[in-house]
């Protein structure tokens, strides 16, 4: 019995080596399984020169997983499944996707083994068989894990990342601003909040269009890392309105700041046909107006809210006497 097993070895490994020679043969038939599923959109955003470029070395990897017991040193399953999600290159990939992905690849896999299976018995061709379905199976399992773990890292980074400007969100100025408190009460560090409104932003949709909006909108953001400083954290909180935390500011210091963002964003918008965009700025000051996260950006709206109504490009904020009552952000 044991030289008929050596005997069936190295006929499974003289087969993958074929197979692996023909590899080449092995992606293509791939693609065309591809392509015959895929929609005329979907076609033209494939990465044919990367696909024809990568994807006979994951067949190589497949082949090496498929040997199993037989490869002294296989590439994990993990790696060759990144390679097959990147391989769509223009989009991510749906798990639906995935799953037909890695079916195609064991298809055209089984179907060369079919036609170069001479020198196997029936033994060794529902091993081998056994360990292409095993390799493919442990490629769609790493494969989907892997497209988990994209999906919830997109996830954190539109949370916390506002994906028109790049700024930070109101999350996670939040939760900033929370650790700003934090330090005022344990070492006394003052800081300021500035809120901006973008004025006439929706006169801009109206007439030119959603897009000369996300433009005006890129543009203020821009403006505001040009002026502030490497330490304050800008972030986009609403449509039209930014926030900016400024740490170790006094309310008279962010409101000097607040006066240049608002000269800034009128240069950086304007053109040749008419003045830049008018933004109206609150300002709030800790501990000058206040120590909790809601009270603060709650005085820095009724502040902006004031400057706005009353035609100025800054107001500083009143918590004491709020002249405009705002619903506090969630």
């Amino acid at each position: 019995m044991p030289e008929p097993d050596r005997s069936r070895e190295r006929d499974i490994r003289a087969t993958l080596a074929r197979l692996e020679r023909d590899r080449e043969a092995l992606a293509k038939s791939w693609l065309v399984k591809l392509i015959e599923r895929a929609s005329l959109d979907e076609i033209s955003d494939l990465p044919t020169a990367r696909i024809a470029s990568e994807l006979p070395d994951l067949m190589s990897g497949v082949l090496a997983l498929s040997e199993g017991g037989h490869a002294p040193a296989a590439p994990g399953p993990g790696d060759q499944a990144e390679r097959l999600i990147q391989l769509r290159d223009s989009r991510t990939p749906s798990a639906s996707d995935l799953t037909r992905d890695v079916t195609a690849i064991q298809l055209v896999i089984l179907e060369a083994l079919r036609h170069d299976s001479d020198e196997l018995d029936g033994a060794g061709v529902a091993e081998l068989a056994a360990g292409v379905a095993g390799a493919t199976a442990s490629l769609q399992e790493a494969a989907v894990e892997n497209l988990m773990a994209r999906r919830g890292r997109e996830a954190h980074t539109v949370a916390e990342n506002d994906p028109l400007t790049g700024l930070a969100t109101l999350r996670s100025l939040r939760r900033e601003v929370e650790r700003a408190l934090a330090l005022h009460k344990r070492y006394g560090h003052p800081f300021g909040l500035l809120v901006l409104d973008v004025e006439g932003l929706r006169q801009i949709n109206d007439s030119q269009g959603a897009q000369a909006g996300d433009r005006v909108l890129v543009q203020v953001a821009l403006a505001a890392r040009r002026t502030i400083r490497s330490v304050d954290l800008p972030a986009r909180i609403a449509g039209d309105e930014f926030c900016i935390l400024v740490p170790d500011a006094t309310a008279e210091s962010a409101r000097t700041l607040g006066e240049r963002l608002a000269e800034a964003v009128r240069h950086e918008t304007s053109t040749p046909d008419g003045p830049g965009i008018r933004v109206a700025v609150g300002v709030v000051a800790c501990p000058e107006h206040g120590d909790e996260v809601g009270a603060l950006l709650d005085g820095a709206d009724g502040a902006m809210y004031r400057a706005k109504s009353g035609g100025e490009a800054v107001a500083v904020g009143a918590p004491a006497e709020p002249e405009i009552t705002v619903k506090r952000r969630t």
